[in-house]
């Protein structure tokens, strides 16, 4: 799985998160320790959650080449994203989009670094 991130993407996540960290791409369903409640809408909704480089989280099992590096991701949570993954901006929100189209069209960066 590859998740290209356009220069426009690489900016609004780069203004939000400097120097060093691990970046999460979670699932908002209420499971680990950055999902506080699950979504009980009908869209699915994903957060990017930067966290410090060394953090070791079970619940983010599974990881995908970015051009931000590593992008790691509950293993589960891979049957709502797709091989050809895209983090662009759109009316100044970060969008996740597939081959098949948009995924989460707001996603939020997080800063959850000490």
């Amino acid at each position: 799985m590859k998740l290209t991130i356009t220069d426009a993407a690489k900016e609004k996540i780069q203004n939000k998160i400097q120097g060093d960290a691990k970046f999460f791409l979670s699932l908002d369903d209420g499971v680990g320790n950055y999902s506080d409640a699950g979504s009980c809408a009908i869209d699915t909704s994903f957060d990017l959650i930067a966290v410090d480089p060394d953090l070791e989280d079970k619940d983010f099992n599974a990881s995908m080449d970015s051009d931000l590096g590593p992008i790691y991701y509950k293993d589960y949570s891979g049957s709502f994203l797709e091989q050809n993954l895209k983090f662009d901006v759109m009316y100044n929100a970060l969008i996740l989009s597939g081959d098949s189209g948009m995924i989460d069209g707001n996603v939020p960066v997080i800063d959850k670094r000490k």
